[in-house]
């Protein structure tokens, strides 16, 4: 007899079209909506922080790649681990053949450059400018008329 009233009030309800859900089922809504949010807000955080320790630039077809540097020195006690790379834009086809024939040459110019940027920590943007001039400078130096600038490919 109660079970005939039970799946006739079960009836009813459908009939009636109210959806059956119980608390746990609602709860359980509700926390897969708060956890997407978080996970959300989280990517949002990762995607920045990432943006942050990693600086890319865009360089045209005459650029001598150089390195990635891996560079791990103590800063203040505690150690530091970077990698580096390094785009020397050339004035021509020409003068980037001569640079990549001496590219031993220009590794030997920039990694003390790079080692030196670390020196302080994690480098600023003045820091950064100050590493491409002096590059740029000892780079022209050695090989005058050949070097058009100096990139950061990638910060790391």
């Amino acid at each position: 007899m109660i079970r005939i009233s039970l799946v006739a009030a079960v009836l009813a309800l459908l009939v009636a079209g109210a959806p059956i859900l119980s608390a746990p089922v609602l709860a359980e809504t509700s926390s897969t909506k708060e956890r997407k949010e978080e996970q959300k807000q989280r990517d949002k955080e990762h995607k920045q922080f990432n943006r942050e320790i990693q600086y890319r630039r865009v360089v045209g077809p005459n650029v001598l790649p150089i390195g990635p540097f891996s560079i791990s020195v103590f800063v203040k006690g505690q150690p530091l681990e970077a990698r580096l790379r390094v785009a020397i834009e050339a004035k021509d086809v020409q003068a980037k053949t001569a640079l990549d024939a001496q590219k031993w040459a220009v590794n030997g110019i920039v990694y003390p450059l790079a080692v030196k940027l670390y020196e302080q920590g994690r480098p600023n943007r003045d820091q950064i400018e100050l590493f491409k001039m002096e590059a740029q400078t000892q780079l022209s130096e050695r090989y005058p008329d050949m070097v058009e600038a100096v990139y950061i490919e990638s910060l790391i």
